[in-house]
Order: C-alpha cells, then structure tokens, then sequence
C-alpha cells in the first residue's frame, strides 16, 4: 500500500499548493489578473502574490504584460496544454457525483451566422415538444476563447463550428454543410445574372473576416480561380458584407442559404457562377458527459430532429 503510485505522488505534491494551478488557469484563460480575481472570488492583489509564487516554483515570468493584458510565455503555453487535459479528466469525474439530470439551461456556442440559421428550428422544436429549457447562446464572434477551452471549462454545451474537435472527452460529427455563391445587387451596371472569369477582372470584391477554417479554404479556392480580387470593403458579418453589395458595386460570396432567404430584403441576385467551391461542414460538438443529463438528450434529439430540414 505504502508504494502505491497515488501516494508516492501526493507525497511528492504535498507541500504544494494545488490552488496556485487553478489561479494560473484563471489568469491564463482571462490574461488579466483583475479579471481572474473575479472568477475566483478574490482580490487582484491576492492572485499577483499567487502568480508571484507560480513564477518561482517554475523559474519562469509565465505571463509578459503586453497592452493592459498578459501574454502567456512558451512555458506557460506548456503548462495550461497539460492541466487543460488534467482538468477535463477533474471535472467529466465530477459529474458522477451530482445529479444533472435537473438542468434546464444550455448555452450553444456558434458564429451569429449559424445561430440565425439553426436555432430558430431548434427553439421552435422545443416549444413545440414543450420541454422546459432555456437556450441561451454566445456568439463566438465575440470572444477569442477556442473550442477545446469553451468545452473543457464548461462555457458551453454545444459548439457549432466549421472546425472539429476529437478528444477522448467529446463528440464531435458532421451536421450540415453549407454552399457558397456570389451575389451583387439587383441593378448592377455590369453584371447581369452570371460571373464569369473575365467579368470578375473588372469587379471589386468584400472580404469575410473570420478565422474559421472552413471560411479560408473557399476563399482560396475563390481567389485560385479567379485569381488576385479587389477588395474595397472586408467585414467579420455577413449581413454588413451583404448590404454592401446592395448598395454598391461589390460582389459578395456568402452562404447560398442566406442570399436565398433574403434577395428581397437586400435587393440583390444571386449570380451563376462556372466555378462551383466545395461546400463548408458545420460540426456539432459536445460533451460526453452531457449524454448523462435527461434535458440534454432530449435538446440533442431535437437538434437531430431539425437536421433533417437542412
């Protein structure tokens, strides 16, 4: 017994602080030592005397000040890749020990774009079927936080994105795929209902600017067959690039869902293309350990369900 693995270890931590990692993981995730002091109840000065103790037991800065923010060093990198995967180990075993089957309210996490074109069918399915949840969801236009820590920290229950993410932890499947087309306004002086090679060297273009995946692989499948464009307007949204074209001269490639659904409230047309881009998979990405709560089987059979409409 005396040389059991587990005890050898915690003699070996002992005299270690196990809350010094879970303020390093708060400064990390938040790169903001105010920030992490709210996360976990305490003062900022509390938490600058913890990170001080952390950079004397890893004889490293860990975090750089760089603006009003911290920059995590090579280091600190290291260390948050290996407790991410102890503490999504920490909490799917914690799970055991509560009852979850209580939880009405779930959070999907996903660009603005796929929340306008999924969640209506989903939350129109749920009062349908009358189950008692709340949805609430958080763009991930807004925050620069990554699926694995969104997942590993419970920021969310569902992700929906054009990346996938395999963990031993985590379901991740394809849910739909989404076609690109090009799109200009209804009175275009050039344009007329197709966009060919030679009528693309005269147009300027707008630009998504997203860091999807996905995203970059059309737009460079894009410029491979219609070479170096002009862009004379780039936007993280959809609709802005949208209702730029309607009122310019722009071509806008945009999801062929949402030129269909709203040609009339923008006042454009869709433009037949030679050249057809390979379509974006949107993935579905959850927990495991979600699959033990009732409320969350029953919101993924719906999200199922309204699969079959797409």
């Amino acid at each position: 017994m005396q040389d059991s693995p587990l005890l050898a270890s915690i003699n070996k931590i002992k005299s270690f602080d196990l809350n010094l990692l879970l303020t390093f993981e708060a400064i990390y995730l938040y790169n903001s030592v105010s920030d992490a002091a709210n996360l976990l109840g305490k003062t900022p000065s509390a938490v600058s005397q913890s990170l001080t103790k952390l950079r004397s037991v890893f004889s490293d800065p860990l975090f750089v000040r760089e603006g009003k923010g911290f920059v995590a060093t090579t280091v600190a990198e290291n260390l948050h890749l290996h407790l991410s995967e102890g503490f999504s180990q920490l909490l799917n075993s914690l799970d055991y020990f509560y009852d979850a089957s209580t939880k009405s309210k779930f959070t999907i996490h996903s660009t603005a774009y796929a929340a306008a074109r999924l969640m209506p069918d989903i939350c129109a399915q749920i009062e349908k079927d009358a189950l008692h949840c709340t949805i609430s969801h958080i763009s991930s236009d807004a925050i620069m936080d990554n699926d694995e820590d969104i997942l590993i920290y419970r920021k969310a229950d569902i992700i929906f994105d054009t990346k996938p993410f395999y963990s031993f932890s985590t379901i991740t499947e394809p849910f739909i795929t989404e076609h690109v087309v090009a799109v200009c306004r209804q009175d275009h002086p050039r344009l007329k209902n197709t966009l060919t090679l030679e009528e693309m060297k005269f147009e300027n273009s707008t630009f998504l600017t997203v860091g999807s995946e996905g995203v970059k692989r059309v737009q460079n499948d894009i410029n491979g067959y219609f070479g170096d464009r002009e862009f004379s307007f780039s936007s993280s949204s959809i609709i802005a690039n949208t209702a730029i074209a309607e009122k310019t001269n722009c071509v806008s490639f945009i999801p062929k869902w949402f030129a269909t659904k709203f040609t009339k409230s923008f006042n454009i047309k869709i433009l037949e293309c030679e050249f057809q881009t390979e379509p974006v998979t949107l993935f579905l990405t959850y927990n495991k350990s979600s699959l033990k709560n009732n409320n969350f089987i029953e919101i993924l059979k719906i999200i199922n369900q309204c699969k079959e409409l797409y």
